[in-house]
């Protein structure tokens, strides 16, 4: 470790100013990449609000004007990209970090599915925009709440990187019935001990990695609906 000692125009002698001595936060992979949001997407984004997915997810079946949609859009947003696959740039999903407690220490985590028929590659565009959320900000846990009607799709990533902290009992009215909602917790721990192994399918390489075995994901985070 490199001593540093401040100097007296400020300064700090020893202190490293070489650029590539700190790891930019990750945003591209072998599959997909990460972009911000444009107003072109605006229109597709409230197409998805007005059909089905809106109707279980966000606006659950609200109309809001343009001006609060786009409020909704953005209240309380940390970061949010749009998946992207590399090879043809078609959008696959957007990823959220929203309502950030940066005194206590985490925030809330959310993914969305733009395509009806699900890619696997969305898990690991998630995969990046999770290392990406852990290198930029010192949250020790995020959390994701969710409807009890999407809990299956999470199966397979239970206990080892979710675990269930909380259940919110008949929280939730659709389809004629109502839900639980589900509060589960994605811990720092957890992700450096976990998440290297869907990281790896993203390094490149000159052999195309095999993409582990978990199911895609429609939505979560469904405190983001409308209000």
């Amino acid at each position: 470790m490199t001593e540093a000692r401040l100097l007296g125009g400020g300064g700090l002698e020893g202190a490293s100013t070489d650029p590539s001595a700190f790891a930019p936060a990750p945003m591209r992979g072998r599959h997909v990449y990460l972009r911000a949001i444009v107003p072109e997407d605006y229109r597709l984004l409230q197409q998805l609000d007005a059909g089905e997915l809106g109707l279980r997810w966000r606006t659950r079946g609200a109309t809001p004007s343009p001006e609060q949609w786009m409020q909704l859009t953005w209240n309380s947003v940390l970061a949010q990209f749009v998946v992207t696959r590399t090879s043809d740039r078609r959008a696959l999903g957007v990823v959220m970090a929203y309502r950030p407690s940066f005194q206590d220490g985490h925030a809330q985590f959310a993914v969305v599915s733009l395509e009806k028929r699900r890619s696997p590659v969305l898990v690991l565009g998630c995969a990046i925009f999770l290392e990406y959320v852990f290198t930029c900000w010192n949250f020790h846990k995020l959390y994701m709440e969710l409807p009890e009607w999407n809990l299956s799709q999470f199966a397979s990533g239970l206990g080892k990187y979710f675990q269930i902290e909380g259940r919110l009992r008949n929280h939730l009215f659709y389809d004629g019935q109502h839900w639980d909602e589900i509060i589960m917790g994605l811990y720092r721990s957890t992700w450096r001990e976990n998440g290297k192994r869907l990281l790896a399918a993203e390094q490149p390489g000159p052999s195309r990695p095999r993409v582990p075995r978990i199911r895609s994901l429609s939505t979560a985070g469904s405190d983001r609906s409308w209000k």
